[in-house]
């Protein structure tokens, strides 16, 4: 015979379920204060302690948003055992709620935690990066994760939080079991316990959604503070991963649409933004942007050039404006950095390197809110602005040289689609075991094949090689034998830097090590008779991503790279401005005018050595012309300015202009014709 059912269970259990649930948000709570301490600068805090306590009320409010999507079910549930009124109904709900409490709060933690290890590396919560995890080399990147001692500490410390959570929702369940009375309502009547039942479940929508405010409890509700560290504090690590597998999915056929996104209403509008550079002044259609042609260059039909464009793996620029006698990070590099071309004002695509392969094999700049073109069906299309086509056409060999896997996000099937002759990546490559790492082949190695493929005399034609290294990247395995130079590192360096990564000092051995092996690589050319007739292009992909921690003044060069060039004295007929802004989707225009006569060509980029005015701009919002800068916010569509040091590289607050408003539009419109341009 059933146990007689009375609704002082269903009441008095919502009332048990109080204190625990409070006790996993004093558990999350007490998260947020580790990575305030973690993570804080309390140098540049002090002026705003205000905003710090409004950070953890606010994180407050998204952490009880969290906690009330959990509790939904379990509400749901009680509400439907009070209106069936059957015991043994309520018996198996009560069963099921220590096994779903103990598994979701064990899976909330997991997301914290992972949340917080990749906070550490690219200074944000989640977002779309988090799937590198599947679409990197996933081998690779769990060594490099395994490397790391701080991971055995937060497993360590996971694994206790998970046998408290079981143990807390076992006596829990022994509560409700044994349910004692402690609010009799057995003499309510029947619309007291209705309104009773309504008020709970009304209590659990409005705490969910988190605001009274048109819109729900989200991300764009972080912007409470003018610092960046601040903003991020206040958000429960749920919410951003929400918001990205909700843009993975949307986007996972490429269908984001930057022009909704950015609200425009029609090409005339994304013009009138786009001319706020000289070079677009009169151009009347989209299809003009796009559409370049190189000018007549009588030197570079003469020659027919070799032009070898290298990628660096995390060949930052702050290390190389911080060279000297005591921390040496260039070497040899140094004696050509300082007789040719260098560019300062210099921003990579984004900050992993397939954000900088994609916007430089397709003269694009990368698109917030889009996937990489390469984990899309668009990886296997040819595009009319691939960087091979302008070379092929003037019947140029095209060599991708990698010194990874070209399976590494399917590159050779990318490469192949978009013109290259040759395809040549790790698995081509026979290297003794000792001269591999976890990601590649030692910089030694690369640069001897990359020489290899310049004197390969089997192709009587001239050449293009897009090279891209892959020896500076954690977990930073110093090549055997290797005596590494002075590093002893500057204090602006020092800053940027976590107390773990300071102390690791192979990752500027490796840093040395690559440029020292670059350096080798140039003069060799620049010894021999491919000195006359080789155009040498070197940037890195992304900086050092262990400068992390930093202020507003560095926001430029936590992300910087250099653009060097070497240009053999007959195509170098002219001065170069080397204080232009550039980025990524600049270099292959730049070397088509080099090297090619009256070459048509496809780019969203510009030849930085014929354009009078540049931006140098990313994924993350920053723009960057002359001595002005802004930093758009996705979020709420809006962005903050900024004055630009072009010699110091610094960053300043400053009031907007006229002209912020008009570089923050030039952001907004690029962005939305290279989204039409690759989807046209």
């Amino acid at each position: 015979m059933e146990e007689r059912f009375n609704s002082n269970l269903i009441f008095n259990s919502f009332l048990i379920l109080i204190p625990v649930n409070l006790l996993m948000l004093l558990f999350i709570t007490l998260y947020r204060f580790v990575f305030f301490i973690y993570f804080a600068d309390f140098s540049t805090l002090g002026a705003l302690k205000i905003y710090v306590f409004k950070a953890f009320i606010m994180g407050l409010r998204f952490d009880m948003s969290v906690m009330a999507y959990i509790n939904a079910p379990v509400t749901l549930i009680l509400i439907i055992c009070l209106l069936l009124q059957s015991y043994s109904i309520f018996r198996f709900s009560i069963s099921f709620f220590r096994y779903y409490y103990t598994l979701i709060f064990s899976l909330l933690f997991f997301v914290i935690f992972v949340d917080f290890g990749f906070f550490s590396y690219f200074k944000d919560h989640y977002n779309l990066l988090i799937f590198g995890i599947f679409e990197d080399d996933t081998v690779a990147l769990v060594k490099t994760i395994a490397s790391d001692y701080r991971l055995y500490i937060a497993v360590l410390i996971f694994v206790l939080l998970c046998f408290i959570i079981n143990k807390v929702f076992y006596w829990t369940y022994k509560e409700l079991k044994f349910n004692e009375r402690i609010i009799n309502t057995l003499y309510w009547k029947k619309s007291t316990k209705f309104f009773a039942a309504l008020l709970i479940i009304a209590v659990n929508f409005v705490v969910a959604r988190g605001s009274f405010s048109m819109f729900p409890l989200g991300v764009f509700y972080s912007q409470i503070s003018p610092d960046y560290f601040i903003n991020k504090l206040c958000i429960n690590p749920v919410h951003p991963l929400a918001d990205t597998i909700y843009l993975k999915i949307k986007n996972a056929n490429n269908t984001m649409n930057l022009k909704e996104v950015f609200k425009y209403s029609g090409d005339e509008q994304i013009l009138n933004d786009l001319r706020y550079l000289s070079f677009n002044k009169d151009k009347q259609t989209l299809d003009d942007v796009f559409h370049k042609k190189t000018g007549e260059n009588k030197a570079a039909e003469e020659i027919r050039p070799n032009v070898i464009l290298i990628v660096m793996e995390g060949f930052g620029e702050l290390p190389v404006l911080k060279d000297s006698p005591q921390f040496n990070v260039l070497g040899d590099l140094k004696k050509h950095f300082d007789a040719d071309t260098v560019f300062y004002n210099f921003l990579p695509a984004g900050y992993i390197t397939i954000h900088g392969i994609e916007s430089i094999i397709l003269n694009i700049p990368q698109r917030p809110f889009v996937n990489q073109i390469t984990q899309t069906q668009d990886a296997f299309k040819p595009f009319p602005n691939s960087a091979a086509l302008p070379y092929k056409k003037a019947g140029y060999d095209s060599i991708a040289l990698y010194g990874g896997s070209m399976t590494w996000r399917d590159l050779e099937s990318f490469f192949k689609a978009q013109g290259f002759n040759e395809i040549v990546g790790e698995g081509n490559i026979k290297v003794k075991a000792k001269d591999r790492h976890a990601w590649g082949i030692n910089d030694a190695q690369f640069f001897e094949l990359l020489k290899e493929k310049l004197e390969d005399k089997s192709v009587n034609k001239p050449k293009f090689i897009f090279a891209m290294s892959t020896g500076t990247h954690p977990p930073y395995k110093r090549p055997d034998g290797y005596i590494p130079l002075p590093l002893a590192i500057p204090q602006q360096i020092k800053g940027m830097m976590s107390t773990k990564d300071f102390n690791n000092k192979a990752i500027f051995e490796l840093y040395q090590f690559a440029n020292i092996e670059l350096a080798k690589f140039i003069s060799a050319v620049k010894d021999s008779a491919f000195a006359e007739n080789t155009i040498i292009a070197v940037t890195g992909d992304h900086n050092l991503r262990e400068l992390s921690n930093y202020t507003t003044e560095d926001m430029f060069v936590r992300y910087a790279v250099p653009l060097y060039l070497y240009i053999p004295p007959k195509l170098k007929n002219k001065q170069i401005n080397t204080s232009i802004n550039g980025s990524h989707m600049d270099i292959m225009p730049t070397l088509y005018g080099l090297s090619l006569s009256n070459a048509d060509y496809t780019s969203v980029g510009s030849d930085l050595l014929n354009v009078a005015d540049n931006v140098s701009l990313n994924i993350d919002g920053l723009a960057v012309k002359d001595n002005i800068a802004v930093k758009y916010n996705f979020t709420d569509n809006s962005f903050k300015s900024f004055n630009f040091d072009r010699e110091t590289k610094k960053i300043s607050p400053a009031e907007t202009t006229e002209e912020h408003k008009k570089l923050a539009g030039y952001y907004k419109a690029l962005m939305t014709a290279s989204d039409i341009l690759i989807k046209k």
